[in-house]
């Protein structure tokens, strides 16, 4: 059996349809480019749509909220890996791109007081201002909007159920490449769809499912972005840098890998234990995700981690306090509800109420590195030891691209990431289509020859299933690719996944041509693969700890050091690894960080020192003061976990 080629014809294909993929498709058909949606999941059935909901909005919660101040968080909290370009793009569309979502349905908290979005009571990690906006139904609320965005009128063709098998480019005189197209497999209707186009805009999300069952993310994020892009011709950048929520589940094996909270949750008492309940870190409400991560893998490094392999979120003493335990409680459970009923669901109720410890583990959450573009989303290329090689015509948009977040993603930037970035993208592959329309004969042999390659995996005959191929590269990928790693564990990576490579010929693909499930798995394992081994790669090459990527057989790169970027490629078979050098964050700005910073530790750690009477009279106030409440509704016993205050809420 052969599956058929089917040709199609478009100004700009966008694929994946979750909140970069919507927004790209929306923007690029209002500027009257005809546009095709491909998605392998139902229509916006992505990671924005299973995601908390909460949204980076500048200046949501106080007026002094800057573009420099939102940028610079950006930059300071990436390692200064971050293009400057993009995140001072990131902060200076937000309140834009975030309005765009809300004209298509958003519905978030209203605040009685100002009348306007109302954000979340204290900064996430690593924010300096209060501008995490929540939303009652979490992420499915973005995902409705994404929906709507492309479904509301007939200008947008979608597909569902369709799998990008590659990029089609061709050579241009300058030695460049420019898009032709691309190939997709249409798994409904059994067809190969060929489609001409002069724009693609990558935006199918990340590759967290290399790590499965530890990740909280949807299982299609097999790294298709990374690899297909990569196979194209593209440069990725930072591809080391995993960001691994801290406090996800350990067990039940339902639930492993889910969010149980986030480092600000924890609020002004919690800390983390190893299994000797001694304390590894404190002031967590303070910190990022990638501090608190490390701090739990090193533990399980030194042999002091939890009997799955995590450690200890104690939070008893917030709950203890006698009047301030109550609001407390309260704000625990309305700041991430969804999170609050997993912990509620999966732990027993002593620990649901903070009565015990949670055992928690890191978990695979997002990709922070990724396609290499500039602040308008283009493919770009070109640094020491490399040609330029940017592809005319690509684009990416939301966990596809890397540039905005280095070494750690702030908490709530990603919603955001996804609105403005997809907006970018697609007005510019709107823009370079219109600009370019009718300039590219069409290469019909170039698309006959990756048919052919696909045709030629129909019926192969062979004793392995690629489904239990990609059981081993999960498990070899946490053990050696995951939330800590040394030069042996790499390079193990390495060995690994060309062995596994080759078992690639011997891999049973039945001869069916409509939902031929061999050839899925076989396609995503590939881009696996493909996209594990840019990874090992990348983390050889940065030979320190740094944000999401941890080496326990080196030191913490310093604040102070020498900023760089690491670029991955493929090249004749091989991949090409180089150093990209980032601008530093000036050396006052460095010292006043750390400043503030340390003092933000040392008046958390007075606080946990303080006696209980003070201590609570103390965050008593605190509390009052960032839940917004003049005095509770009703009289509230201590010790509750049900108080309400009037008709305040937090989400």
């Amino acid at each position: 059996m052969r599956i058929s080629l089917v040709w199609k014809q478009y100004d700009v294909l966008v694929v994946g349809s979750g909140g970069a993929g919507s927004n790209a498709a929306e923007t690029a058909s209002e500027m009257g480019a005809s546009v095709l949606v491909v998605t392998k999941d139902p229509l916006s059935a992505s990671d924005t749509k299973i995601s908390e909901g909460i949204a980076t909005v500048r200046a949501s919660g106080s007026e002094d909220d800057t573009e420099d101040t939102l940028s610079e968080n950006l930059l300071l909290a990436g390692g200064d890996l971050p293009d400057a370009n993009i995140t001072s793009a990131f902060a200076r569309d937000s309140q834009m791109a975030y309005d765009k979502v809300r004209a298509n349905g958003l519905r978030p908290k209203i605040s009685a007081i100002t009348k306007n979005p109302d954000p979340l009571p204290l900064p996430m990690g690593g924010h300096t201002k209060r501008r995490s906006i929540g939303h009652k139904n979490s992420g499915v609320a973005f995902g409705h909007a994404n929906w709507n965005s492309i479904v509301k009128d007939t200008k947008i063709d979608y597909k569902e159920d369709c799998w990008l098998v590659d990029i089609i480019t061709g050579n241009n005189k300058d030695d460049t490449k420019s898009i032709v197209g691309a190939l997709i497999y249409d798994a409904q209707r059994g067809e190969l769809l060929a489609v001409v186009c002069a724009s693609i805009v990558v935006a199918s999300g990340g590759l967290s499912t290399i790590y499965f069952p530890k990740t909280d993310t949807m299982r299609g994020n097999t790294g298709d972005s990374y690899a297909i892009a990569a196979r194209a011709g593209a440069e990725l950048v930072d591809m080391e840098q995993i960001q691994f929520l801290p406090f996800c589940l350990t067990s039940p094996p339902a639930f492993e890998g889910l969010l149980g909270g986030e480092p600000v949750t924890a609020s002004y008492l919690g800390v983390l234990r190893d299994k000797n309940k001694k304390v590894i870190l404190d002031g967590v409400y303070l910190r990022t995700r990638a501090e608190c991560s490390a701090a739990i893998m090193k533990a399980v490094e030194d042999g002091r981690g939890t009997k799955n392999g995590g450690a200890y979120l104690d939070m008893t003493a917030n709950k203890k306090a006698p009047k301030s335990g109550v609001y407390f409680m309260n704000f625990l459970k309305g700041s991430l509800p969804s999170a609050y009923n997993n912990v509620r669901q999966a732990m027993s109720k002593s620990e649901a109420q903070c009565e015990d410890l949670w055992e928690v583990r890191p978990s695979a959450h997002y990709m922070m590195g990724g396609i290499r573009v500039d602040e308008n989303c283009r493919s770009i290329g070109g640094s020491e030891g490399l040609k330029n090689n940017g592809i005319l015509g690509l684009f990416a948009a939301g966990q596809a691209m890397g540039g905005l977040f280095g070494a750690n993603r702030l908490g709530s930037t990603s919603l955001t990431e996804g609105a403005v970035f997809g907006q970018r993208a697609g007005k510019n592959a709107a823009h370079h289509a219109r600009n370019i329309s009718g300039m590219n004969p069409l290469n019909k042999k170039l698309f006959m020859e990756k048919a052919k390659k696909v045709n030629s995996l129909i019926g192969q005959k062979g004793h392995l299933h690629a489904s239990r191929i990609k059981l081993s590269v999960q498990k070899k990928c946490w053990e050696n690719l995951g939330p800590i790693r040394d030069e042996v564990r790499l390079n193990k990576t390495k060995l690994f996944i060309s062995k596994t490579r080759k078992k690639l010929k011997n891999v049973k693909i039945s001869n069916s041509t409509k939902w031929n499930q061999g050839l899925i798995e076989y396609l995503e394992l590939e881009n696996m693969i493909d996209t594990a081994e840019l990874m090992a790669i990348a983390a050889l090459e940065r030979n320190g700890s740094l944000g999401g990527h941890v080496r326990a057989d080196c030191p913490n790169i310093s604040l102070f050091s020498k900023p760089y970027s690491t670029i991955v490629r493929f090249v004749n078979n091989g991949v090409n690894v180089a150093r990209l050098p980032r601008q530093q964050t000036e050396f006052k700005k460095l010292i006043k960080f750390k400043f503030e910073e340390q003092k933000k530790f040392l008046g958390a750690k007075i606080l946990r020192l303080m006696p209980m009477i003070l201590k609570d009279r103390v965050l008593e106030k605190r509390y009052k003061k960032i839940m917004n409440i003049q005095k509770p509704s009703i009289t509230v016993q201590p010790g509750s976990v049900e108080a309400a205050f009037g008709d305040r809420k937090i989400l």
